[in-house]
């Protein structure tokens, strides 16, 4: 409809002007046509490009990211191991397991990102249970204080 339109308004723009006979109905079916194949063409290039759609798909599904904070976390204990014991039973997006800057030894806690769960029943599924001979502390996170 839109590209009819345009049709129009450029053989009556043109057709003010004193030019050849026919080229206002040359830059009308013009402007018709461009105004119908630019959308097609456009609908072929965003049918093609599959990779973009299901990016958008995981961003949304990224929405959904709750984080946790694992306390009593054993020294040995590495991220994987954690993410692990946690995805026996809930989806986990990450594990961060914080360090001492200085000496670069685990401090015992960390966090991770669940994706799309009940937060008060997975704390109360994980909240003094035992991993690796360590009875853990699993809270919701506080937000990080920008400082």
């Amino acid at each position: 409809m839109i590209s009819l339109v345009l049709a129009f308004v450029g053989f009556f723009f043109t057709h003010q002007f004193p030019l050849d006979a026919y080229t206002p109905a040359v830059v009308a079916g013009s402007l018709l046509i461009s105004g119908i194949v630019t959308p097609w063409i456009a609908s072929l290039m965003s049918n093609g490009n599959t990779a973009t759609s299901s990016t958008d798909i995981e961003i949304e599904l990224d929405d959904n990211v709750s984080t946790l904070y694992v306390g009593n976390l054993p020294y040995k204990a590495n991220e994987d191991a954690v993410k692990a014991y946690f995805e026996n039973h809930i989806r986990v997006q990450s594990v961060r397991l914080m360090k001492d800057k200085k000496t670069g030894k685990r401090k015992g806690y960390g966090f991770i990102e669940v994706v799309d769960g009940d937060i008060d029943a997975i704390i109360g599924q994980f909240n003094d249970s035992v991993f690796q001979d360590r009875t853990l502390k699993v809270r919701p996170a506080k937000d990080k204080i920008p400082g």
